[in-house]
Formats: structure tokens, C-alpha cells, sequence
């Protein structure tokens, strides 16, 4: 029902079932929030989206309060902004004031209301928050003397996930977030998916880096160092720096990478076109007979929440290598090299590079995983600035990939891998449509297609929140396969990439790897010439 409400003296119309803040965020108004998120039911917990109800002078949290027939509201009066600006001093009372050495420095959400709301000078004195770093996940610290206790990283780990692997302990002043046991985040229900990494407004919870010790060994000129990139992260690196091509931007930052001292530079494209080729392997064998569910999915956070909260599941998953581990493993067999570095889109990659399967007597196959963003700050670190003057094709093997392999990373990606292949090895390419175009904004998606006269279904989900929602279909429908992945475009909004909540940022980005498919020849698996030449030789055995 459509009511009339009044804004700041301006009359404005409202749907009854309407908060005040969504109400003042539709009409760009913009109201300051610190506990609140989009994703996230309200809580009115931080107090700081308060504005006042003119009949009865009070001041009401916009964000939980439902606006009403005939309502008066000032968003900015002096009342209003002199209760938040009292918030962020509160706040910074006890807060640590190393701003120039935190993570979160340029990129706080503390740091930007107190800009907005003009604080100067620190009003308020409390004792600093003496807490211990949690270091124990390969992923993520955790410094609780930078917590400001809004929660988000609290209800999105329970709300969106139903992990639960951190929570509010004690009360008062004692209040704190903690895993169980306090014993850290590793012994945890963790999966290391990173959303609270990109929910915490603060340095509280930020990616492990390591850039420092990364910076060390490069400077050692008798080791050979390798590094792989994933596709995302150059599709990601094309909009933030404004290069026109996907394949100028990835050429540049070959030349970039060669000229700090990395011996081979490597896409992760060919290593996604390998797991695809296994995959569809795996999908041939089914097309005569699908006696039960198969998730494939190369995302360890969602292996993770399978292991945790659906094990029932375990056993449908596929049990293929993610592709930075496949390349590791064909790196290996094709040059070995002192030092070899992984870039991931996710933090959940540092985690999986350090599980007991990917390790050679207890030493990870990969001695460095960094995230999409380490990978821009280290460059600039090193005095490289994009678009770099020079390109460079990368090294071989990864010369070769399909656009397939660029595609695998994006929402439906593996996907549009598969089916393409399957068209491919039955020669059915002139009938295929890209699947990444059907619905890009749903969740979960189901297609269909035909292979000699019989009909197929496979299923999409994005967003590990929806797996439950449709765990009793993946049951129960004879789905060829199941596509499941942790993020809702993808790697495309992994929680090492930036702006990762920023849709058109997500949606420009998607738009590139299009472009780049629709000139591309080599559009899948099979038509890659090294991805042949590697099963004629029967090197594969060595590696799934």
C-alpha cells in the first residue's frame, strides 16, 4: 500500500512496508549505518541511522523502524547530528590510533563517518582494547582491539551461512567476538569463505598478506619463481585501471610481473580448460545413466560447507582438483621452479593450498596464495603502474587456453565450460548458446539442452546460502549435474577482489570476459592445442 510521508519538509511517497532507511536511501538521501547491511536483517544495534520523529521529538533508528501514514522526519537536524556524532567519539575512545600502519587504512568505514561528521580531536579517553591476534587461519587475521562490536561479521557468518563459527562472549565492557573455545579461527566451523572479511567495517578482521616475505624472495636472483593469475583478476584489473581489452590488460601485466622477476608468468586459463576437460569426461560417462547427484564445483569455501553442514552431500561432490592445484601439479611435470605463487580471486585458496592433499611431505605445492588485491599492491609496491607500457605474451604452457577457461571463473562459468565441450566432442557447437547470458541475476538457475535426441537438465547455485534452499531439488530432480558456487557472480565478487560489493563493477567486468570470448576462435576445452597434445602423451594419469 502506497502512504505519504513527509522527508525533511518534502512530501515523498512510501510503500507501508518500508523502513525509514530504505525510504531515504530510494530518494538519495544518504544516513551513516555502521551494524547494518543489505544482506542482513536489522538490528538497530548501532544507533547511528537515527533520525527524528518531529510529533514526538524522539530519535528513531531509520534502519529498523517501518515508516507510517503521515510520518515527519528530520535526516540531519542538530539533535540528530550530534547523537551520531557522540557514537563515533564513543567509538574512538578505546579504538587504536594506527591508522598509518592498519590494512584498512583509506578504506575504513570508521575512518569516514568520523570524517563526515567533522570530529577533530578525541573527546572521549578509555583504556585501549588489550585483545590477542588471531593468526591461526592461512586466510584471515583477526585483531579484536580494532572491533567496534557492530556484529555484521557475527550475523553473516549465521544468517547468510548458518555457521556460526564466531559470536558475541560476556557482557558490558567484556563483550567480545570470539570463535568456540577461543582456540581461533582454524579449529573452527570456519569455511574461509571471507565474508566477514568484507562485512567488518574496521581492521578487525582483514586477509592474511603476504606481500612482506613475497618481497624478500623475489630479491634472491638465483631461485626461478612462477606465478599463476586467475582470469577474474584480470578481467578485474581491465575496469579498475580503464584498459580496453581484456587480452591488452593481461598482456601488460605479463611484462609487469616479468620486469619485477618472475621468470614465467602463467593464466589460469589453462588449468580451468584442464578441469573442464576432466569434468566433461566425467559428465559423458553419465548422459546414459544419472543414478544419483553430482555437484562439481571448484571453490574450497563450498567444499568446506559441505564437509561442515551438508555432509550427507560429500559424496556426490566431484572429486576433481581445483585448478590452481592442477596447475601446480603440471607445472611441476613441465619446469619445476624454485618458487611458485598462486593469485585467487578468495582467500578460501590459502586455506586449500594448505590441506594435507595438496602437500608433498607436509610442504604445500604452492608456496605463496595472494589475493587479487595483494596482487595490485604488490605491483605498485614495486613500481609498476597500469596500463604498463610494454605486453608480453605469457609463458608456455598457458599460451594456450580456450575462452572457455576464461569464462570458467564467472557465475555459471564451469557450466558454460562443460556443455560447451560436450557440444563440442559431439559436434553440436553450431546449436550452443552462452548459458552466462540466461538470467545472470538469478541465483539458481535451471537449462536445458538436447545431445542425440535426448534431453538434459543441469542446475545452477550461486550464493552457498542457496544450496539449503534447494537441497531437497538437487536430491531429488535427475540433474546431469549441479553447479555450486560460494559467491553470487562468481569469482567475479571473491572477497580478495575490490569493490567486490559494487554490481556494476561486477557486471563491467563480466562484460569484458564477453567481449574477449566473442573474439576468440578457441572458444572451448577441446580446441585447445596443448590441452590435446597432453592426453595424446598420457600425462594425465600423473595429476587426477
Amino acid at each position: 500500500m502506497t502512504i505519504t510521508c513527509y522527508i525533511n519538509n518534502t512530501k515523498q511517497t512510501a510503500d507501508s512496508n518500508e523502513t525509514i532507511l530504505s525510504v531515504l536511501n530510494r530518494i538519495g538521501i544518504s544516513i551513516p549505518t555502521l551494524c547494518n547491511m543489505k544482506e542482513l536483517s536489522p538490528t538497530g544495534a548501532c544507533r547511528l541511522c537515527v533520525v527524528e520523529n518531529v510529533e514526538t521529538g524522539e530519535l528513531i533508528t531509520s534502519c529498523s523502524t517501518p515508516i507510517k501514514e503521515n510520518m515527519r522526519i528530520f535526516t540531519h537536524s542538530p539533535e540528530v547530528i550530534n547523537a551520531r556524532k557522540t557514537i563515533i567519539e564513543l567509538l574512538l575512545a578505546n579504538h587504536p590510533e594506527n591508522c598509518l600502519y592498519c590494512d584498512k587504512s583509506g578504506n575504513c568505514e570508521l575512518h569516514k563517518l568520523s570524517e563526515e561528521l567533522n570530529i577533530r580531536e578525541k573527546v572521549f579517553y578509555g583504556d585501549l582494547i588489550s585483545k590477542k591476534t588471531d593468526r591461526s587461519s592461512p586466510g584471515i587475521v583477526r585483531d579484536m582491539s580494532k572491533c567496534i562490536l557492530c556484529g555484521r561479521c557475527v550475523r553473516i557468518c549465521d544468517e547468510i551461512l548458518g555457521i556460526s563459527a564466531i559470536d558475541l562472549i560476556n557482557r558490558g565492557k567484556n563483550t567480545s567476538i570470539e570463535t568456540v573455545f577461543q582456540k581461533g579461527l582454524f579449529y573452527s566451523d570456519c569455511i574461509h569463505c571471507g565474508l566477514c572479511v568484507t562485512a567488518c567495517p574496521t581492521g578487525a578482521i582483514m586477509a592474511k598478506s603476504s606481500i612482506n616475505q613475497l618481497i624478500e624472495k623475489l630479491g634472491n636472483k638465483k631461485t626461478t619463481k612462477s606465478i599463476m593469475i586467475p582470469t577474474t583478476t584480470i578481467a578485474s584489473l581491465t575496469i579498475n585501471y580503464n584498459i580496453r581489452k581484456f587480452k591488452d590488460t593481461r598482456n601488460m601485466l605479463v611484462a609487469a610481473l616479468h620486469s619485477i622477476g618472475f621468470n614465467k608468468v602463467y593464466p589460469m586459463a589453462l588449468f580451468n580448460d584442464f578441469f573442464i576437460s576432466e569434468a566433461t569426461t566425467i559428465i559423458q560417462n553419465r548422459l546414459k545413466n544419472t543414478p544419483q547427484p553430482l555437484i562439481i564445483t571448484d571453490c574450497p569455501a563450498t567444499k568446506q560447507y559441505i564437509k561442515i553442514k551438508e555432509p550427507e552431500l560429500i559424496d556426490f561432490l566431484c572429486k576433481i582438483p581445483a585448478p590452481q592445484q592442477i596447475g601446480a601439479k603440471i607445472l611441476s611435470m613441465q619446469e619445476p621452479t624454485d618458487l611458485l605463487i598462486s593469485v585467487s580471486p578468495c582467500i578460501a585458496h590459502k586455506y586449500e593450498a594448505v590441506q594435507t592433499q595438496n602437500t608433498n611431505k607436509g610442504v604445500p605445492e604452492i608456496d605463496f596464495v595472494i589475493s587479487s588485491d595483494e596482487l595490485d599492491k604488490l605491483i605498485k609496491t614495486l613500481g609498476i603502474r597500469l596500463p604498463f607500457s610494454k605486453k608480453e605474451t605469457p609463458d608456455k604452457p598457458a599460451n594456450s587456453n580456450s575462452s572457455a577457461g576464461v569464462f570458467f571463473e564467472t557465475k555459471h562459468g564451469i557450466t558454460e565450460g562443460i556443455i560447451r565441450e560436450l557440444f563440442y566432442r559431439y559436434d553440436l557447437s553450431g546449436q550452443l548458446n552462452r548459458i552466462i547470458e540466461i538470467k545472470p541475476e538469478k541465483d539458481f538457475i535451471e537449462y536445458k539442452f538436447k545431445i542425440n535426441k535426448t534431453y538434459y537438465s543441469i542446475a545452477c547455485i550461486s550464493g552457498i546460502e542457496n544450496l539449503i534452499k534447494h537441497k531437497k531439488q538437487i536430491l531429488n530432480e535427475k540433474y546431469l549435474f549441479v553447479e555450486v558456487r560460494s559467491c553470487k557472480y562468481g569469482c567475479i565478487d571473491g572477497c580478495g577482489q575490490k569493490l567486490t560489493d559494487n554490481e556494476d563493477i561486477q557486471k563491467r567486468v563480466r562484460k569484458t570476459i564477453c567481449e574477449y570470448d566473442d573474439k576468440t576462435n578457441i572458444n572451448t576445452s577441446g580446441k585447445n592445442p596443448y590441452i590435446k597434445g597432453f592426453y595424446r602423451n598420457n600425462k594425465i594419469k600423473n595429476i587426477f
